[in-house]
């Protein structure tokens, strides 16, 4: 799942269409900032420690491509577990209104 991607899918959720596109672009950034630590916790909690490590090393280098291929590697189910995090963290934030 690519940012564009992501970035439809919460507009959808949120229902916030009709918002200008920079509070659109605002809201979607927070929310993404919460998926993305969620995600990354869920990634380590299926890795074991030296899984972990190099997860941090190639994070750390700003290649998104290596950190792709690395999690393609080493998270089979990746793009689920992305899902399962984006509905999580919008079901908590729907709770939270």
């Amino acid at each position: 799942m690519n940012n564009q991607e992501l970035r439809e899918i919460l507009i959808k959720e949120l229902g916030i269409e009709m918002l200008p596109e920079e509070a659109q672009d605002e809201i979607v950034a927070k929310l993404g900032e919460v998926i993305l630590r969620s995600v990354t916790v869920a990634i380590f909690e299926k890795l074991g420690d030296e899984a972990r490590a190099e997860f941090e090393r190639v994070s750390k280098e700003d290649e998104p491509e290596l950190v792709q291929r690395f999690l393609e590697e080493n998270v089979p189910d990746m793009q689920t577990l992305m899902e399962e995090e984006i509905k999580r963290t919008l079901k908590n934030f729907a709770e939270a209104k």
